[in-house]
């Protein structure tokens, strides 16, 4: 695998970016000759933009935007959603190490701002909350205005002296600049920026009706950020990024156990719109399957990801990455097989990536097939457990690597 990432990761050297302001030629021949067109990556298939007469393709935003940071010019931003597969920053701790060791660190992305289960952590950043804030989450603390934050974990406090503290990890890479999302409202307290011990900043978040608002907050380089309340209001913070200026990539990990599509395409319209129009990513991964195969699927499954997808490249420019269920296994008279549901699931995902003008990516088939994870779990060291459904770390990332391997062949060849 490192010899084929090093090959990928030459090709793109290779591959002069366009100059400022123009596209290469290229880029657009494919689509633009035929609409149709599907290229194909390794087990990554990217598809025109539906609607689109430029010749676009589903991962153009994205390769625009690594051009600039390459030129040394921006940060390019990847937010990659998941259930529990991803648990621990599994597959995301090597996207970003990867990324960032080839085009620039941008720092550590996305924290959750509550620890929801024990392995629900960012491998390079440590949590700490004092006592009393309150967790809002769509599986586990669903809340009646259904506004959890661009990574489904919003916290609420009513009061002074409470504190988010997030502190980096050894070899973590660093930030100098943090973005918190907050809500907005008649009764809205205010909270205060501390780094390196010094009040940075404070945010008032009253305001005359509920709306989504951010900010960001240079901060001096250090290893450790708190956020403190500082007035008796109601607080509600719905994210936090730690990241740098750039140019480099940041890779957002946000990991919801027990999550689905429909969590996320059940989020208000204006909140969704507001949160990643704040964030402003550049390419959107997602990946579920794994709690859909529990029960099966609603008939318009399909449908749903379409529309999700075609509201999220509404809310502003971005390319999507629609990365398939990994193997799940069961075991009957003595035999081992994928389940069917997991087969269904896959095919109802790529149509629907495919419709929406999002890559998809064969997470089966890059595993090795069907009954595959059964083939992972028996490998040393072990890349899966023995449940055959999830992962390990070792076998994130192998994943992790597979999906960069893909990703930089388009990158090199669009």
């Amino acid at each position: 695998m490192r010899s084929e990432i090093a090959q990928a990761e030459q090709a793109v050297r290779a591959r002069t970016p366009p100059a400022a302001g123009k596209q290469a030629r290229h880029v657009q021949q494919p689509c633009s000759r035929d609409p149709k067109t599907l290229r194909r990556f390794g087990h990554l298939t990217v598809p025109c933009l539906p609607g689109v007469r430029d010749g676009s393709h589903a991962l153009s935003r994205f390769i625009e935007r690594l051009d600039l940071t390459r030129r040394g010019r921006e940060l390019t931003r990847i937010s990659y959603f998941a259930d529990s597969i991803t648990s621990g920053d599994k597959i995301t701790f090597t996207l970003r190490n990867r990324f960032q060791q080839a085009f620039g660190c941008g720092g550590p992305g996305y924290v959750a701002v509550y620890p929801l289960r024990p392995w629900h952590y960012h491998a390079q950043v440590g949590l700490t909350l004092s006592p009393g804030w309150r967790p809002y989450c769509p599986i586990s603390h669903p809340s009646r205005d259904r506004r959890y934050g661009f990574g489904g974990i919003a916290i609420g406090h009513q009061g002074t002296g409470n504190t988010v503290k997030f502190q980096l990890k050894s070899a973590a890479t660093s930030f100098d600049v943090v973005q918190i999302h907050f809500l907005r409202h008649p009764e809205g307290g205010a909270f205060a920026v501390v780094a390196g011990q010094k009040r940075v900043r404070v945010v008032e978040t009253r305001g005359d009706k509920f709306r989504e608002d951010f900010v960001r907050v240079p901060v001096p380089s250090g290893r450790e950020l708190v956020l403190e309340s500082v007035s008796g209001g109601v607080l509600r913070l719905n994210a936090v990024f730690l990241e740098k200026e750039g140019p480099g990539v940041v890779v957002d990990s946000i990991s919801l156990t027990g999550a689905r599509y429909e969590n996320w395409s059940s989020l208000p319209a204006d909140h969704l719109r507001a949160e990643v129009a704040a964030r402003a990513p550049d390419l959107v991964a997602f990946q579920f399957g794994l709690n859909e195969s529990d029960t099966g699927v609603e008939d318009n499954y399909r449908d749903l990801i379409i529309d999700f997808f075609t509201r999220m490249r509404a809310t502003r420019p971005l390319s999507c990455l629609v990365v398939g269920p990994s193997d799940k296994v069961e075991k009957r008279n003595g035999r081992y097989r994928t389940l069917p549901v997991i087969l269904e699931i896959a095919r109802l995902q790529k149509e629907a990536a495919l419709a929406a003008g999002c890559a998809w990516f064969d997470t089966l088939a890059a595993m090795g097939g069907e009954t595959a994870i059964v083939s992972w779990y028996e490998h040393r060291p072990r890349l899966a457990m023995g449940d055959l459904t999830h992962i390990t770390s070792d076998g994130g990332e192998l994943m992790g690597n597979l999906i960069y391997h893909d990703l930089l062949l388009a990158v090199g060849s669009l």
